[in-house]
């Protein structure tokens, strides 16, 4: 399937939509991992939750994408105050006046940023991943082949050759402290249903998927990782499973909480005395 320009695209699916603004990707229909990842704690959670404002952490987390994947862009568009200390400054509020304040980083921000940009330039093996041919924030758009619901996921990085690449921003990229990202925010769900998506639309299976993990204090060590097969097993069973809980939402019109059966609970074991100890 060709890629097509938003501008050109019809709004139905499935198709590959390069050029789509972030804005519009969040607001067009269809379920997303985020989504996924709601339906996973609770239907209510995911039917009624608000419209997410952006936060300063969504906006850095952009800065440093776009830094990593689209440096010419950030070039282009970003206003870095590198003498700036905080966001109360006069500087920030006169740059605010004619610039995007999420576009706009103060010091120790730019600085990060930049950081993470030289580190991850500096390692050859994320610097090939990055500088491959392809198409950067790639909007993909699908049927479930199982449900029939209509799906959604956007590429950091889609290579012309068929390989996935994305961007972590974590605070330790030490193989045991990422699998315990992976676990919390479930990126071994993403990476399955990512390819999965890829492949409804497209009929092919994606040839690889990278999760690059870059650390966001210095000395910013970037890392990439592929996950395993078990791993990735385990993430197409909780979509799976999230994603029929979606259907069947959307079929009965029923959007369940928590389940409102009384249980035991009882305080986490580090705060029970020794009894030992004690006595």
């Amino acid at each position: 399937m060709d890629v097509v320009d938003y501008h050109d695209w019809d709004g139905t699916a499935p198709a590959l939509v390069a050029n789509m603004p972030n804005d519009a990707y969040h607001a067009a229909p269809g379920v997303s991992k985020s989504g996924l990842d709601l339906i996973h704690r609770s239907p209510a959670h995911y039917h009624l939750s608000a419209k997410r404002e952006p936060t300063r952490a969504m906006a850095i987390g952009t800065a440093i994408h776009t830094a990593l994947l689209e440096p010419e862009r950030f070039a282009s568009e970003y206003v870095l105050l590198s003498d700036t200390r905080d966001r109360r400054a006069s500087e920030y509020k006169e740059a605010v006046k004619h610039h995007d304040p999420e576009r706009v980083l103060v010091a120790k921000e730019a600085a990060n940023v930049a950081g993470m940009q030289e580190t991850v330039r500096s390692n050859s093996d994320v610097r090939s991943l990055l500088d491959a041919d392809g198409h950067r924030e790639l909007s993909v758009f699908a049927h479930d082949p199982e449900t029939g619901t209509l799906v959604r996921c956007r590429f950091d990085l889609l290579t012309t050759a068929g390989a996935a690449l994305d961007v972590k921003k974590t605070q330790d990229a030490r193989v045991r402290e990422f699998e315990r990202a992976i676990a919390r925010y479930r990126y071994h769900v993403q990476v399955a249903f990512y390819s999965d998506v890829f492949e409804w639309a497209t009929g092919r299976a994606l040839s690889e998927f990278s999760l690059v993990a870059v650390e966001e204090e210095p000395p910013h060590t970037a890392v990439p990782y592929t996950l395993g097969d078990m791993s990735l097993a385990q993430g197409r069973r909780e979509y799976r499973a999230d994603l029929d809980r979606y259907a069947e939402c959307v079929a009965s019109g029923e959007w369940p909480g928590y389940v409102p059966d009384s249980h035991i609970i009882d305080v986490p074991d580090w705060a029970i005395d020794d009894e030992e100890e004690i006595f």
